[in-house]
């Protein structure tokens, strides 16, 4: 390991809230190439999808129902903040072991992350309940 296992667990602890915004943003990209490359409805639904897990807060903010350009601001600021926090919150459980790495990182991120994402897809279905959609 380039730096030693204590150099490794630093940067874990330092940059696992980053790491997890660079998730989301990932997830935001894919959505956007996703909306590019399959054309339609079906494109702009399964677009549509990946930007809600990419910015869970957006279904708690009423959007697609209303949407704005500031309610858009504060569900990137408002989703960012989340994501940092779950990654910090995944860096914090893993230093807790004696060896430490990016990919012990990742299995606590997607523990922790993957409940806010059913959440998200949860609000989506709530939403589109109850605009008739389903």
């Amino acid at each position: 390991m380039p730096g030693g296992i204590l150099a490794t667990r630093r940067a874990v602890r330092r940059r696992g809230g980053v790491t997890a915004i660079g998730v989301a943003v990932g997830l935001w990209v894919v959505g956007l190439g996703v909306a590019w490359v399959i054309e339609g409805p079906v494109g702009g639904a399964l677009s549509f999808v990946l930007l809600v897990l990419a910015l869970p807060v957006m279904p708690v903010l009423g959007m697609p129902a209303a949407g704005g350009g500031m309610r858009l601001l504060v569900a990137i600021a408002g989703s960012g903040a989340l994501w940092w926090f779950i990654g910090q919150i995944a860096a914090g459980r893993v230093s807790r072991h004696p060896v430490v790495g990016w990919r012990e990182w990742t299995r606590e991120f997607l523990a922790v992350g993957l409940g806010v994402w059913i959440g998200a897809a949860g609000g989506l279905l709530l939403g589109a309940l109850a605009l008739g959609a389903l």
